[in-house]
């Protein structure tokens, strides 16, 4: 056994069931594969990892796509369908030997947000803006109801659906290889998440509450809108952290207040609101999700925009903004 990335060539057929068509995407430790099902109609996409991989992660999505199963129809919309899970194994072309693996099939989704963000300039307009991060927290909500808090909102995690199933304006929660369960309060961690969306929480080594995924999604909603975070070009972990907790109470008042406009400045004043309670929540708490999801939509409405269409519907080219009104 290998802990090499698995390869499996067109027309190989893993656990008797799936055929795989072509490779999509590969990561430090496992590749992705557009595969179909025997009944020549059925196409998922397909994970693979080694079985002694350092930190396997398909079980663990597994689990908790599954959690979504009987909510499919309601909040479980924004979230795969797992349609296969096992073990199989494939001869290895390169090193004559049989390759051991982990797999799992999961429904396919469209385009991810961060080519999505690239093909508008890097921003979106407001009201796609504000109706993406609407509905990225609904699927948070979802996934906290569950049982279950993500550690790496980001761009790059999210996809609409795909244009065969109308589902271009679904958003879809992708990646839950650093999900967990909730833990209590005086829990430690190392730091997980990637650096230009974390939380606080991450860089101080405390470990994520619900209000960390909130914290790493307003971050989000400031690309969509913006086009970027005001440490966007700091490299060093923990000088974003500190960058980061400027804006925290116990920081001088001119400091934190030129935290707060580095990072609102040019949104809409409501933005504000929404970041103080995500400031004010301690680790236990339950973020007011209902809260937030009123103040976006009085951006809407104080805007003068609409959430749909989407840019991406339209090919709508940005306005800088900074010439937003």
């Amino acid at each position: 056994m290998s802990d090499a990335l698995v390869e499996l060539s067109p027309g190989a057929l893993v656990s008797g069931r799936w055929t795989v068509i072509k490779k999509l995407g590969a990561g430090a430790f496992g590749a992705v594969y557009l595969c179909q099902d025997q009944d020549g109609i059925t196409k998922g996409a397909l994970k693979t990892e080694p079985i002694n991989a350092p930190c396997p992660l398909l079980a663990l999505e597994a689990t908790v796509l599954r959690s979504f199963d009987t909510l499919r129809a309601s909040s479980g919309k924004h979230f795969c369908r797992c349609m296969d899970i096992g073990r199989d194994q494939q001869p290895d072309a390169a090193s004559g030997r049989t390759l051991e693996f982990n797999f799992i099939v999961m429904s396919l989704v469209g385009r991810p947000f961060d080519k999505l963000l690239h093909e508008s300039g890097d921003c979106f307009s407001p009201g796609t803006a504000i109706g993406a991060a609407l509905q990225l927290l609904k699927a948070l909500q979802a996934l906290h109801d569950v049982g279950y808090l993500h550690r790496d909102i980001k761009p790059a995690n999210l996809a609409i659906g795909l244009p065969e199933t109308n589902e271009q304006r679904l958003l879809y929660l992708l990646d839950f290889g650093m999900a967990r369960k909730y833990l209590k309060d005086d829990a430690s961690a190392n730091f997980r998440g990637t650096p230009i969306y974390a939380p606080i929480s991450a860089h101080i080594k405390r470990d994520y509450s619900r209000g960390d995924d909130i914290e790493s999604w307003f971050y989000v909603l400031i690309k969509f809108y913006k086009g970027a975070v005001p440490w966007k070009f700091i490299r060093d972990i923990n000088e974003i952290g500190q960058y980061k907790c400027r804006r925290l109470k116990d920081e001088p008042a001119n400091v934190r207040k030129e935290a707060i406009e580095e990072l609102t400045g040019g949104c809409p004043p409501e933005f504000n609101k929404i970041l103080a309670h995500i400031d004010d929540l301690k680790p236990e708490d339950r973020p007011d999700y209902e809260m937030i999801e009123k103040t976006l939509r009085g951006c809407l409405k104080k805007l003068d925009v609409r959430e749909h269409p989407y840019d991406w519907e339209i090919g709508r080219q940005n306005v800088p903004p900074q010439q937003r009104r």
